[in-house]
């Protein structure tokens, strides 16, 4: 028999027991049971009237509701809506805040100028400056693009800039006596060493962005999801209510999951050091 074969039909073999093991953890089976005792109970209190329907609704209810705006209304379009300006702002977010928290963590000066007026704006409430940016950018996209963009940028900023400051200086200076260059040293050693901060400020700025999204289309909107979850909520349309905060929850939940996966597999190296 060849040795090579049976190696490699073994190595086939791991990573779907791998992924297999994980769906099946006792930690997966906890969540889902917990998950579904939940519903049940919040079903069966809705159906004996135990709570008020009207307020409180039932998850039978939110389904019908969500089934009925898919169908007779036009909620994928409010979704495009606010994903289109969602993507927008996070991305110019992502591009601003990685090249200012990598430039202000390489210099103390341009740090030391710029923290007050970063920590200002980052304490500021976004829902106060609204109406300053309908005034600059109108009621269309830009306004929304625009608190989203702030909303996400200083928790990407302020991360790197750490990241980057948090960096072992020795490492620095063992690539700067090796005669590496200003592009290397960032390439080499101060992006791995910086990346899973970035990568955590990547998913707390997306959580300020669909927060940002959403206040900004319920102040100054005319389509998006915060537009019908304003809509749901004045007309008190509890089950239609329900239904999109968990479809805004779901977005949040499939993202940041999915910028975690990226982290992974863009830094291997820190699931080695967990596991030494």
């Amino acid at each position: 028999m060849d040795v090579n074969l049976v190696e490699k039909g073994s190595a086939a073999v791991q990573p779907a027991k791998k992924a297999k093991r994980q769906w099946a953890t006792p930690r997966f089976r906890w969540g889902v049971g917990s998950a579904l005792v939940f519903l049940m109970v919040w079903e069966l209190a809705g159906t004996f009237q135990l709570i008020d329907p009207r307020y409180a609704s039932k998850p039978s209810s939110i389904v019908v509701a969500g089934y009925t705006l898919f169908t007779q209304d036009r909620l994928l379009y409010h979704i495009y809506i606010s994903m289109t300006e969602m993507v927008a702002g996070f991305a110019l977010a992502v591009v601003a805040g990685l090249i200012l928290g990598v430039i202000m963590g390489r210099s103390r000066i341009i740090g030391g100028l710029f923290d007050p007026l970063v920590m200002a704006l980052y304490a500021t409430p976004r829902v106060a400056m609204i109406p300053l940016f309908v005034i600059w950018f109108g009621v269309g996209m830009g306004s929304k693009i625009f608190v989203v963009f702030i909303g996400a940028v200083f928790p990407i900023l302020i991360n790197t800039m750490t990241g980057i400051r948090q960096i072992d200086p020795l490492w620095v200076r063992a690539g700067r006596s090796y005669g590496a260059t200003e592009w290397q040293l960032f390439y080499k050693v101060l992006l791995p060493g910086a990346l899973p901060a970035m990568m955590t400020g990547i998913r707390l700025g997306w959580g300020r962005g669909i927060l940002g999204v959403i206040i900004g289309e319920m102040y100054v909107s005319m389509a998006g999801l915060g537009y019908m979850i304003t809509t749901a909520g004045n007309a008190i349309r509890t089950d239609e209510l329900f239904f999109l905060v968990l479809v805004v929850a779901l977005i949040g939940y499939l993202a940041t999951n999915g910028f975690r996966m990226l982290e992974r597999k863009l830094t291997p190296y820190m699931e080695e050091e967990i596991r030494e």
